[in-house]
């Protein structure tokens, strides 16, 4: 069984009853290897052969992390990965299926 470590890192979160109105968030189009996403970066662990993902975001980046072959918009992490860290994300969206799948 593969075990993989996520972690998301999710900024000051607060509540109000008003709605306020966001200005766009930034657009990348979708890469096929969460690797190339912009603020994204893959290192390899030696001693372990898995991969640790870094992903910062960089102003109202919006991350897609999912299956290609499942949501055709999404970055999939390489096959290996042993960790995913995700930080200063406007918005994350995890699809099914991306842990042990």
């Amino acid at each position: 069984m593969k075990t993989v470590l996520l972690v998301l890192v999710i900024g000051s979160v607060v509540a109000c009853g008003a709605v306020q109105i966001e200005q766009p968030t930034d657009f990348y189009p979708p890469t096929p290897t969460l690797c190339l996403v912009p603020g994204c970066s893959c290192l390899e662990d030696n001693s372990t052969s898995l991969v640790n993902v870094i992903c910062s975001c960089q102003n109202k980046q919006v991350l897609k992390i999912g299956l290609l072959s499942r949501v055709s918009d999404s970055s999939q992490p390489p096959e290996n990965t042993g960790s995913l860290l995700v930080e200063n994300c406007h918005h994350v969206e995890l699809y099914s299926r991306l842990v042990n799948h």
